[in-house]
């Protein structure tokens, strides 16, 4: 920290950090017994995306091993009912192109006894872009993309070089079935043959399905109605699979996540607190068909991501697992669904919770329940796992928890060691009130042993539903670590419009869950009175914090960030003028009225722009302020984002060499990276 001449330590470079892998998709065994996931680099050194799926013991601590090569895109892995094989997509046959269904065996001592097979290559389905496996274990339904365009081919559209019809309907999503006894492949008939399909999910009894569709494809229509239409599955004589479809609900805008049908009759899925929003908390819906419908979560804290527990398929009780974030806090609910004449739920406890210590990885987790030959039941939590306050990257680790025995905790695996083996960064938890006396939290991060005052990085993140938590995984977004191991002072706070206001008293024991209590949906939705409302205050609370309590030296600030980051950094620079010495806006939008116009997402940003630029009303975006900027500003942007287009990035540069101040007009600075997406 003496040196003035600050660095990054080369055990947090960026090529370090662009060579580190991702572990994601955790799914468990149905007897509890194993963990099957995947590991993908997080940044590609070619043009063709690599994936390896690998497995590991429950109960047994660093039993992860690979399972697959590693040569192609092997993913989204999950298992048979039966335990013993595992189905996986990949793009064995043409490595960079669309993939097949493949499937391997597993022995009963987690050995591989048949390499993996394409299983849907025998029916000519090449570009399978997800599936799920029946109940029973009979059918596997599928989504395959179609090669149409309004009726057209793609392949003559492309050849002819005809004009692009903007919004036609192009690679509609198609559910297709596959039936294991019979080897045949029925078309499954819908009422809405011009729509896409988003998702599906089986009914317990394997006779249904029940399909999520959308006008059309991409992110120009998620934020749209979804209809929700239900399949009856029947066979004739010869084993010839016919289906029929009924709607049975819409819904303003398409649930975030799976949708669950439960063996109690329930349907879940999590969606805003209020359906029309598209910027609020989440919520977990459970409706049945006679009519009940329940809301949970959502008012004190955001249920983001639900998972079926595998228990109840062949009764008339189910179980969920609920993540529920909380402030900085994450936490597992086990829910149990109960088939009577109120639809009863009861939530019977929390089986897991990171009590501010570390954090689970993007939603990387699954619960089962398990029944043992001895008719015991135990849960089994695995997740990816991390602590910056322990100094722990990220890695698979499994919970189980049995009545007989104590909670058994265990690493399974021993990925990203080089983080490990870094210099440690502190990393600590703080609270405070913003201008308006709203308690907020956020992360700061500084190596140990400093000396006086620290030139301070303001780290804003994106989303904006998003939070900043104690996890210890930097990414092509996430400078904190590396920039705090140059010796900064790197704080992160969770602005409103983010989750989460305010840690809740911990639920105890098991008990009826009601509803109608909190603040979650008001924190969350803040983000749609516009931008620089609430967030950016909220953001500056935090420099003032740390230098009211002598962390920070005001005279040497930044502020950098990505995507709504990036944005709200834009908006700083241009509100303050000269409070930060340097800034990095990452593919942010400056111009609120031309994200609606030219974004991929256009209700997202009339969200959180506060308006449409179809009327009257104008609200100011950055663009409008920036003349007077002095602060050193670095843009970076990918040349291919739809999410936030380049041009953004170029009329903001544009504008700070013509209107900032002489130091602003002269150190402005925009890099596009050929190719990128918008992250």
């Amino acid at each position: 920290m003496q040196d003035p001449n600050r660095r990054v330590n080369p055990s947090h470079s960026p090529e370090k950090i662009a060579s580190s892998p991702k572990i994601r998709d955790v799914k468990i065994s149905p007897d509890g017994r194993r963990i099957l996931y995947q590991v993908q680099p997080f940044y590609r050194v070619s043009e063709i995306t690599t994936s390896q799926l690998w497995l590991a013991e429950t109960d047994s601590a660093y039993s992860a091993r690979q399972l697959t090569n590693g040569d192609f895109n092997d993913r989204a892995g999950v298992w048979h009912p039966d335990g013993k094989r595992v189905f996986f997509l990949s793009d064995r046959d043409e490595a960079g192109k669309a993939g097949h269904i493949f499937v391997m065996t597993i022995g009963r001592e987690g050995q591989i006894e048949s390499e993996a097979t394409a299983f849907s290559k025998g029916f000519e389905e090449k570009n399978v872009q997800k599936f799920e496996i029946s109940p029973d274990g009979n059918f596997v339904a599928f989504v395959v993309a179609g090669d149409k365009v309004d009726g057209k081919s793609r392949h003559r559209q492309q050849l002819k070089g005809e004009p692009k019809v903007f919004g036609a309907k192009a690679d509609l999503a198609r559910l297709k079935l596959f039936d294991f006894r019979t080897g045949i492949v029925p078309k499954v008939p819908s009422m809405f043959a011009d729509k896409h399909v988003e998702s599906f999910a089986w009914s317990p009894d394997s006779k249904e399905l029940l399909c999520r569709l959308l006008e059309n494809k991409g992110a120009e229509f998620a934020e749209m109605e979804v209809i929700m239409e239900r399949v009856a599955i029947s066979a004739d004589e010869k084993g010839q699979q016919n289906a029929t479809g009924v709607v049975v609900s819409r819904y303003p805008r398409a649930p975030s996540g799976p949708t669950i049908w439960l063996s109690s009759g329930h349907i879940v899925s999590t969606q805003s607190y209020e359906p029309s929003n598209v910027l609020d908390a989440r919520t977990l819906t459970a409706h049945r068909f006679d009519g009940i419908e329940n809301k949970f979560y959502g008012l004190t804290e955001d249920a983001v991501r639900i998972v079926d527990m595998g228990y109840g398929t062949q009764s008339r009780n189910a179980m969920i697992a609920v993540e529920v974030c909380t402030d900085v806090d994450t936490r597992i609910d086990v829910l149990n669904f109960v088939d009577d004449r109120d639809g009863n739920i009861i939530v019977l406890s929390s089986l897991f919770e990171t009590k501010g210590e570390e954090a689970i990885w993007f939603g990387a987790w699954d619960a089962k329940c398990c029944v043992s030959e001895e008719n015991e039941i135990s849960f089994v939590f695995a997740a990816v796992l991390s602590s910056g306050i322990h100094h722990r990257p990220p890695n698979i680790w499994s919970i189980r928890v049995q009545a007989t025995a104590p909670q058994k905790r265990l690493q399974l695996s021993s990925h990203l060691q080089w983080l490990a083996d870094a210099p440690q960064i502190k990393t600590e938890v703080i609270h405070w009130e913003s201008t308006d006396g709203i308690k907020l939290s956020g992360l700061v991060r500084y190596l140990p042993g400093y000396n006086g005052l620290l030139p301070t990085i303001l780290h804003i993140h994106g989303g904006p539903y998003r939070r900043d938590i104690p996890d210890y995984m930097p990414y092509f977004c996430n400078w904190r670590e590396m920039l705090a191991s140059a010796g900064y002072l790197v704080i992160s706070p969770n602005y409103r419009g983010s989750e989460k206001p305010i840690h809740p008293a911990m639920w105890l024991g098991a008990y009826r869950l009601f509803i109608g209590q909190g603040r979650g949906h008001e924190f969350a939705h803040a983000a749609e009175a516009g931008i620089g409302v609430y967030d950016w205050a909220d953001c500056e609370s935090m420099v003032d914090e740390v230098i009211k309590r002598g962390l920070a030296d005001p005279r040497k600030l930044g502020v950098a960030g990505w995507s709504h980051g990036g944005s709200l950094t834009a908006w700083g620079v241009t509100k303050t003028k000269n409070r930060f010495k340097a800034a990095v806006v990452g593919a942010g939008a400056v111009d609120w009225e031309g994200m609606v116009m030219q974004s991929a997402s256009p209700e997202l940003e009339m969200a959180i722009s506060g308006h449409d630029p179809w009327g009257s009303k104008r609200k100011s975006s950055p663009i409008h302020e920036v003349a007077a900027v002095d602060t050193a500003v670095l843009i970076l942007h990918g040349e291919k984002d739809e999410r936030v287009p380049v041009g953004q990035s170029v009329g903001f540069w544009r504008g700070l060499k013509r209107k900032a101040t002489e130091r602003g007009k002269k150190t402005a600075e925009l890099i596009v990276y050929p190719r990128e997406p918008h992250g």
